[in-house]
């Protein structure tokens, strides 16, 4: 394979009212129409045939366990257990839940108990045995015993028990009843639900395994699927210590896709030789509110501080285009997503005339504001930002700073040293000890749309300390809803009063990328975590 400002106006009073404006563009109507016959339309060039065969080469980590789908630890090894086990449903790419290894299923009156008939087409790889509802509860049995050790934990918050009945149906029951808990059952599914003796993964997916060594698993396509049988015939993964070497081996021709967070993967994109695609991630950059602060209680002082931060000069200068703006914390390709929630532009005018309501002003002419006129009462904020783990997020913080500095706030910029996985760090200490009057973090929500631990008083993840009870109602309402409609309704009304409260600012959500030959063809989109969700329709050019 070859290498591939004002004319907008916010008006605040006792309430917040947005108002949005469309306009429409007109067609000029003073030059004749064109008769038909007279056009001469270009010749589309027809999309090539899917051909069967090939092989497409990524990588994975060094040292992974390749033969337990419960110890997953990176997007990578996500991406190689999907082209081989299945879950008993599955999530699109807008996140709404779709059939898996289940072909249909009911609920009763509770809301809180589901039936669900599996697929007896559904078969496991080497012996073509049928998958059976026993094997996804001894599944569910192996994770809850694993507790917080697999990536795969949160099944065990909303599931309450799983039985195995005797017509081959599976029956679930939740903690709570609501369509969202069936986001619960997206976890891979395992043959009586532990690896098998020999190591070798099998599932029922649309590759199976056909060697397994320390440096590369090779998959071959299964002819036996249950859907239409993929076009590719094979998938291998290299193991690689990390994902710069992935890159450096994709530019020596040794892998032709490769997951990528790089921010200059870009300069990768070549036509007809390599193509990058942007893939929305669940990933999204906040800053947290400190209620400790009297100040910051004000929502017109939120709401100011919102509007003077430049998003699209973050997005453009720090993380070369991989983020897309949003001031809600559900992502803005998801299906639950209320385009109406978009209110915080640009705009400095706008920002200076909130404070100015909520009584700040540069009074003596030094460029900081004042409140009430005392001069010796400038607003000063601390904020706090991670210093190892995300240059690209210190160099956020730093535009940030400059950009409040800009409209008359003081800021004192604070770094704390942070790990991945390391819970007694000196950011998250700082973040727990409120040692902070706004800080930049990244939250990875759940594609349940699941944010009550960010917005309930005693939510594990409200560093600030927010409290309101209407809101809080709001999110647990999006759980708790029973079918698709009632889900999106709870879903907007959550976030138009989240926009107009705005607990903790929502910056915007990074995109990672998908670096790839141009010979794979079909490969439009993809989402993440499950960025192979697709590949059974991909397919190679033929040389």
């Amino acid at each position: 394979m070859k290498k591939n400002l004002l004319n907008k106006t916010i008006a605040f009073g006792l309430a917040v009212l947005f108002t949005a404006i469309a306009c429409a563009c007109g067609v000029p109507v003073d030059e004749p129409a064109q008769s038909t016959a007279s056009l001469v339309l270009p010749t589309a060039t027809p999309a090539p045939r899917p051909v069967s065969g090939g092989e497409v080469r990524m990588p994975m980590p060094v040292n992974a366990d390749v033969s337990d789908p419960l110890a997953v630890t990176s997007e990578e090894l996500l991406a190689l257990f999907s082209l081989i086990y299945e879950s008993v449903l599955g999530i699109d790419d807008s996140g709404k839940i779709i059939p898996g290894l289940a072909e249909n299923w009911s609920c009763d009156e509770t809301g809180r108990v589901w039936t669900f008939r599996l697929r007896a087409a559904a078969r496991w790889h080497d012996t073509g045995a049928s998958i059976t509802s026993a094997d996804v509860v001894s599944t569910y049995q192996r994770i809850v015993s694993l507790g917080a050790n697999t990536h795969y934990s949160y099944v065990t918050t909303r599931v309450e028990s799983m039985v195995a009945m005797e017509d081959g149906s599976l029956v679930v029951t939740m903690r709570q009843g609501g369509l969202a808990s069936l986001y619960a059952l997206t976890f891979p599914v395992m043959r009586g639900g532990a690896p098998e003796a020999d190591g070798t993964p099998v599932g029922t997916g649309p590759y199976k395994a056909l060697s397994v060594t320390d440096d590369a698993m090779r998959l071959i396509v299964n002819t036996n699927w249950w859907k239409q049988t993929p076009y590719i015939e094979a998938f291998t993964f290299y193991a690689k210590d990390s994902n710069e070497i992935a890159l450096a081996s994709y530019e020596a021709g040794q892998l032709d896709l490769v997951p990528t967070s790089a921010l200059s993967v870009g300069r990768y994109r070549e036509d007809g030789v390599t193509n990058v695609l942007d893939v929305m991630t669940q990933t999204a950059e906040v800053m947290l509110i400190n209620y400790d602060n009297a100040n910051l209680r004000d929502v017109k002082v939120r709401m100011a501080i919102a509007c003077a931060i430049n998003r699209g000069h973050i997005i453009t200068n720090v993380y070369m285009n991989r983020a897309q703006a949003c001031d809600v914390p559900v992502a803005p390709d998801a299906w639950l997503y209320e385009s109406k929630s978009k209110l915080y532009d640009y705009n400095t005018t706008v920002a200076l005339s909130l404070l100015a309501e909520s009584g700040w002003s540069d009074v003596d002419g030094d460029g900081y504001l004042e409140k009430d006129g005392q001069h010796y009462n400038e607003m000063t904020l601390r904020l706090l930002v991670n210093d190892s783990t995300d240059a690209a997020r210190k160099s956020a913080a730093d535009m940030i700073a400059q950009q409040l500095e800009a409209v008359g706030i003081h800021i004192e910029l604070n770094t704390a040293g942070y790990a991945l996985g390391d819970d007694a760090s000196e950011y998250l200490s700082k973040l727990s000890l409120r040692e902070f009057d706004l800080a930049l973090i990244g939250f990875n929500l759940g594609r349940d749309c699941d944010l009550t631990q960010y917005i309930a008083q005693n939510g594990r993840n409200n560093y600030g300390g927010y409290s309101n009870a209407a809101l809080e109602q709001l999110a647990q309402n999006i759980l708790t809803a029973a079918d698709e409609t009632g889900m999106r309704e709870a879903a907007s009304e959550f976030q138009m009063r989240f926009a107009q409260e705005l607990p903790f600012i929502t910056l915007y959500f990074r995109l990672n990328s998908l670096l790839y030959s141009a010979d794979i063809q079909g490969l439009s989109s993809a989402r993440e975590p499950d960025i192979l969700r697709s590949a059974d329709k991909w397919y190679l050019l033929s040389e």
